[in-house]
């Protein structure tokens, strides 16, 4: 029976009333969050329903909002199962997902890029998830800036790598889709193939780029131009100095004005230190023999010891002329990151050599060269102990000698008769 117009029910009975079924659409308006979920009410008010809090960190983690106030779109889950509070529990992922894989059908169409951020690494790549549409990026799609370098292919090392990029946002291409798993594979390498075949169009010996390292090894740099195009600084064309540890010099990531001094095969070689003014012709000019300088201690060899004298180049002081007393190793007066005092005693600029002395200085009454390492405690506490025996009896060293010089002199006889 349909009641009066103005019975106070009018409104109520007037109401479409939802019907709550599982799987049915209904229109909401986000109330607030609570631990066990966010609160939504659907259908104008006629109830409230709550998106479970797993779903909720899975749309916050892919930036969707779901502040107070905000209107969506979701779906009725099974309603023979309500949450604890006795709301009916909705879901909003499956109506994006539909939404995000029709927009990623139409990017991939289109040859369009995409931005996406990864959300977990294993060893074949990174992978995404966007809102329950599975992506992946192989390890051979990553552009060389991003890619693990590791030269002894140790796989620990690479996993850590890969970590490192999860939650970085890639500029990416799709370059396939598994439409029944609504699976997609990505290439940041595809992403960049404009640009990439721009400077190849271009490039030629001589030319200058502004490039980003994107690697290291022990042979040299690895540096990227145009975003996907790598060449390789080789170490003796890093710097004019000596390049003992290439991690000294850059780390991934460091920008790095570089010169084309080869391309065959496609195969780019590149130099850093041809666009920086040759210290060696600087140098005659700044320094010459007589002189005494500072310089920070930065490589031991056997024969002696290099260090910095200026920008990046070494000079050596011989074992000859570290010090006064007779040592065996250059490590026996100085340390490595020691600031020492030297005399330059010799200056070849066209054999890209200069020569230093610290116990040239002593000569010339302006320092004490350095002394050898000072024996242990122990080993003096030894030699103390032995002078005092040996002062308390001195007719028992006396006696103790004798044979020594006997034999010095027997020695003497025979080679006299040899």
């Amino acid at each position: 029976m349909v009641k009066a117009k103005n019975d106070q029910n009018d409104a109520v009975l007037g109401m479409d009333i939802p019907v709550i079924k599982s799987g049915a659409k209904i229109s909401g308006t986000v109330l607030k969050e609570i631990e066990q979920g966010v609160l939504v009410s659907c259908a104008g008010g006629a109830f409230t329903g709550i998106i479970l809090s797993k779903e909720v960190k899975d749309l916050k983690r892919n930036n969707y909002d779901l502040s107070i106030g905000k209107e969506l779109e979701a779906e009725i889950m099974n309603t023979d199962i309500r949450s604890d509070e006795g709301y009916f529990v909705i879901s909003i992922s499956k109506l994006i997902q539909y939404d995000v894989w029709k927009n990623i059908t139409a990017k991939f169409k289109e040859d369009d890029i995409i931005t996406v951020v990864p959300t977990e690494a294993n060893l074949g790549g990174l992978l995404i998830d966007m809102h329950g549409i599975k992506g992946f990026i192989p390890l051979s799609q990553l552009a060389p800036v991003n890619y693990p370098r590791v030269e002894d292919g140790d796989q620990e090392r690479i996993f850590e790598k890969l970590l490192n990029l999860v939650g970085k946002e890639f500029k990416v291409r799709i370059i396939n889709i598994d439409e029944e798993n609504k699976r997609i594979v990505l290439s940041e390498r595809e992403a960049l193939k404009e640009e990439r075949e721009k400077i190849l169009e271009t490039i030629k010996v001589g030319n200058e780029y502004e490039g980003t390292v994107s690697g290291l090894s022990s042979y040299g740099l690895f540096v990227t131009i145009g975003g996907g195009i790598e060449g390789l600084v080789h170490i003796s064309e890093i710097t004019y100095g000596h390049v003992s540890n290439v991690d000294r010099l850059a780390k991934v990531g460091d920008e790095m004005k570089v010169k084309v001094i080869g391309y065959e095969d496609g195969k780019i070689s590149l130099s850093a230190k041809q666009l920086k003014t040759d210290p060696w012709k600087v140098i005659p000019e700044k320094f010459q023999v007589g002189d005494v300088i500072e310089g920070e201690v930065i490589r031991f060899v056997p024969y002696g010891v290099f260090i910095r004298i200026y920008d990046d180049i070494n000079g050596l002081i011989h074992l000859s002329e570290i010090s006064n007393d007779n040592i065996s190793s250059p490590t026996d007066a100085v340390k490595l990151g020691q600031v020492v005092r030297a005399k330059i005693i010799a200056l070849e600029p066209q054999n890209r050599k200069i020569g230093l002395s610290i116990r040239a200085l002593q000569a010339d009454g302006q320092t004490d060269a350095p002394k050898a390492a000072k024996k242990t405690a122990k080993k003096e506490e030894s030699d103390d102990a032995e002078a005092k025996a040996e002062k308390a009896a001195p007719k028992k060293t006396v006696a103790k000698k004798a044979p020594a010089k006997k034999t010095a002199a027997k020695k003497t006889a025979d080679k006299d008769a040899e």
